[in-house]
């Protein structure tokens, strides 16, 4: 017999290149190997979340998707939507839900407000919230609300996923949950520093014939308003209703400073030391600061504590009845 003939590279002709007995099986398993990095590497972009669609652009032969989602790799959420292995997360969920709705879609309402943690309590409805200006309402799971005027001003991107913004998110919610719970909402909302009370009354002007446009503008009121920015100022406010006294203005302009409480004609402001505020050396000597200028404005002001609002409020009681009626500081 002759030589055989080798082809270029020194492999003899007619003869493979792999170890004896696993030609055609090393060959496949590199291409399944491929395929899950790609699918592995689409999900931890996306919130543990893929389409079909993605993955067939990304060079995933249609078999091998199928072949994933029998192994439990790809689990279907949707028509076309996959997560990467189970549990799924808020933000997956989100997305998914993003992706099957379409580009045109965005987060909103409870889910919205649930990304950026400020939602109220709803055991009711666990769908995803999704609002749309065009195209079909009906996704199993989700909860698609049709809105014709949303600016795209109101629509901002978290995490890659798109949503509506804070404002225009406490707006809708306004139109479809409690007095109660709009409140808490804004509260956390206005809080966590995600809106300002201004922003949201350019978003109820902008929107006079939305749902919750007439309660969101109730709520946050005229100078006198009530809305608080964190649970400190909310447990005062609820201990100023419960004596019967006259409500003070809140988050208001003194003498060029923003203070948390303030009865203008009897000339007394409280500031409020909620556990989350107020407690850096930095925010410290910015209310030294302030307390300096209302002082110069002629105002007398009594600093609330955590522990007397939550362990002596009746204690603080008399000493606020005392410094509005008796003229007493605090």
């Amino acid at each position: 017999m002759g030589t055989p003939v080798r082809a270029p590279g020194g492999t003899p002709a007619g003869m493979s290149s792999s170890p004896p007995g696993t030609s055609a099986t090393a060959q496949t398993t590199l291409r399944h190997s491929a395929a899950t990095e790609a699918i592995l590497g689409l999900g931890a972009a996306q919130h543990g979340v893929v389409t079909r669609a993605q993955l067939l652009a990304a060079g995933v032969p249609p078999d091998t998707v199928n072949r994933r989602i029998a192994c439990k790799l790809l689990v279907p959420l949707h028509r076309g939507v996959y997560a990467v292995g189970l549990p799924v997360s808020e933000q997956g969920r989100a997305m998914a839900a993003l992706f099957a709705c379409g580009s045109a879609a965005a987060v909103s309402h409870h889910t919205a407000a649930g990304l950026r943690k400020f939602a109220p309590a709803d055991g009711t409805d666990s769908r995803v919230q999704v609002i749309l200006s065009r195209g079909d309402r009906r996704r199993p799971g989700i909860r698609i609300r049709w809105i014709r005027n949303i600016r795209p001003d109101e629509i901002t991107m978290l995490d890659g996923i798109r949503q509506t913004t804070p404002a225009r998110t406490l707006l809708d919610l306004a139109g479809t949950v409690s007095a109660r719970d709009l409140e808490k909402a804004t509260v956390e909302a206005l809080g966590m520093r995600l809106t300002t009370p201004a922003e949201l009354g350019e978003m109820v002007e902008r929107h006079p014939a939305h749902r919750g446009t007439a309660r969101l503008r109730a709520l946050l009121g005229s100078a006198d308003s009530t809305i608080t920015r964190s649970k400190a100022e909310r447990l005062f406010l609820e201990l100023v209703r419960k004596a019967s006294l006259h409500l003070p203005e809140t988050n208001a302009s003194v003498a060029g400073f923003e203070v948390d409480a303030v009865w203008r004609r009897e000339k007394l402001i409280v500031e409020i030391d909620g556990k989350a505020f107020h407690s850096t050396s930095g925010r410290i000597a910015a209310d030294r600061r302030r307390e300096f200028a209302v002082a110069a404005a002629g105002y007398r002001v009594i600093r609330v504590t955590w522990h007397q609002l939550v362990h002596t409020p009746e204690a603080l009681l008399v000493q606020l009845t005392r410094a509005l009626f008796g003229g007493a500081g605090g």
